[in-house]
């Protein structure tokens, strides 16, 4: 759903040496913004979307706050997304994957990220862990320098949601996923009424975008659609592929 679009972002970032330093200091004099709204999720949030590919429903997902846990003596979100190929299209292409972050609750920066993943004939299973007192990036395959209050991919879009955004603003969130250090921009764009099955909601439209200059090419296409409160609850993604688009809409949601 978002968090496997704004992945997508990640596959094509180049990986030699020089530009993995470019991308480590790329940050170094920007402004990372401060979370305002702490309270926007709480454990028992449950979001479930469709998800579309054109004009063919595909499959589900669901984002879940699933409670507080203590780690490593630091109280901590435990966030979970799952994703899933309907019975129909599964037959083409089966898809089973599940993300887990622990996002820390007072500091708002990522503690371990893992993911389990059942794509085709294709099975991961990684984790990771921060070192946010020494910046560090450690898994059982490395342990390498990463940015200060870094986050992985799942824990920066409910990062995001604490932010307060008008349209026009941009802001930068430092982003680490599976060894590699990811600079990311996110655009604010415009407010939008849209309806969904799950209802219809005043929004704010975002987009992530790899940003660092002399790096990466700008690699968006991918939209998210937030309430536009306090909240900033997520109720529709569109994304590009390489072959049409995928879309994900609210279906259902409970905040508590």
């Amino acid at each position: 759903m978002v968090i496997i679009a704004v992945a997508a972002l990640f596959a094509k970032v180049e990986t030699d040496p020089e530009k993995a330093e470019l991308a480590l200091r790329a940050l170094d004099s920007v402004e990372i913004p401060t979370p305002v709204n702490t309270d926007a999720f709480q454990p028992g949030e449950f979001l479930k979307f469709s998800i579309d590919y054109g004009f063919v429903n595909a499959g589900w997902a669901e984002m879940e706050v699933l409670s507080i846990v203590e780690y490593k003596g630091r109280l901590a979100y435990n966030i979970q997304t799952r994703a899933g190929t309907n019975k129909t299209f599964s037959v083409i292409f089966h898809v089973e994957d599940r993300v887990v972050s622990l996002l820390d609750m007072e500091e708002f920066y990522s503690l371990r990220h893992e993911k389990h993943l059942r794509e085709g004939n294709y099975r991961a299973n990684r984790w990771f862990t921060f070192d946010q007192e020494k910046n560090r990036a450690i898994s059982k395959d490395y342990n390498i320098e990463t940015y200060p209050n870094v986050l992985d991919v799942l824990s920066a879009f409910y990062f995001a949601r604490t932010l307060e955004m008008e349209p026009g603003d941009t802001f930068h969130l430092p982003n680490h996923t599976d060894g590699k250090n990811y600079p990311l921009r996110v655009a604010v764009h415009r407010r939008e009424e849209v309806t969904v099955p799950a209802g219809t909601f005043n929004t704010i439209v975002v987009e992530p975008i790899l940003e660092a200059p002399g790096i990466f090419e700008h690699k968006g296409n991918v939209f998210v659609w937030l309430t536009d409160d306090k909240i900033k609850m997520p109720v529709m993604m569109k994304t590009k592929i390489i072959i049409g688009s995928i879309d994900a809409t609210l279906l259902e949601y409970r905040l508590e």
